[in-house]
């Protein structure tokens, strides 16, 4: 089942794929998932269905291990975001990279360090040895600002992607095609590599056709930069 967090992605992905063909989409959710797409779009050309997947370039049988330590890392940073405002803090935007295991030492650093800072004052400190981070004293308009990241995973390079990860994922998605076209015969396929993130810094090399296995079209977007129509 699809959480509100992936539902709430896949539809800022659409609504990019929109903006980047400057097209004038209504993207909506459809709240019955086994009969239905991922999304419903409303186009000037009239409805379709969109359904939406992630692509990873270390994609395996059990998914993607570079994803699954960024979705570890991300829980890290929310836990670390909590505990300090608790402690009833000043609002901090707050950057990590290297280490982030050593929570107490991080906590007292920032209960340390950030009541020192100017409003809108930014420092770079290390914690300890292999942790590094970057504060920016927030006004307290901005209250308990939990927007902070793990850098270390979103500074790699950009890859050319895999054909074979992008044939791969049509054809599973293709499966649940016959029945989701019971209700909607425009179905449409969007593969997402995001750029955001290590894990999907991926892009394509060349444009290139693959077979659409029954989607009358496939997108696959670069987010947040690039998108291409690959189906043929």
């Amino acid at each position: 089942m699809t959480t509100q967090y992936q539902k709430n992605i896949e539809l800022i992905y659409a609504e990019k794929v929109a903006e980047l063909l400057n097209e004038p989409w209504k993207v909506e959710p459809f709240p019955d998932e086994l009969s239905w797409p991922d999304l419903v779009v409303t186009a000037q050309s009239g409805k379709f269905g969109l359904e939406v997947r992630e692509l990873y370039f270390d994609e395996a049988s059990k998914g993607s291990a570079n994803k699954a330590k960024e979705k570890v890392n991300l829980k890290t940073i929310q836990k670390l975001a909590a505990a300090y405002y608790k402690k009833d803090c000043i609002p901090v935007k707050a950057d990590f990279l290297g280490d982030i295991t050593e929570h107490d030492k991080i906590l007292s650093m920032l209960t340390r360090e950030v009541p020192k800072l100017s409003e809108m004052e930014q420092k770079r400190i290390q914690s300890y040895r292999g942790c590094v981070a970057y504060l920016r004293r927030l006004p307290n308009h901005f209250r308990e600002y939990r927007r902070w990241n793990y850098v270390s995973d979103k500074v790699g390079g950009v890859r050319k992607i895999d054909k074979d990860i992008i044939d791969k994922a049509i054809a599973i998605k293709s499966k649940n095609l016959e029945k989701y076209q019971k209700n909607i015969s425009d179905i449409r396929l969007l593969l997402v590599s995001d750029r955001t993130y290590n894990s999907g810094k991926d892009r394509l090399g060349d444009e290139f056709a693959c077979s659409r296995r029954g989607f009358k079209n496939i997108y696959y977007l670069s987010y947040p930069v690039e998108v291409w129509s690959i189906g043929s």
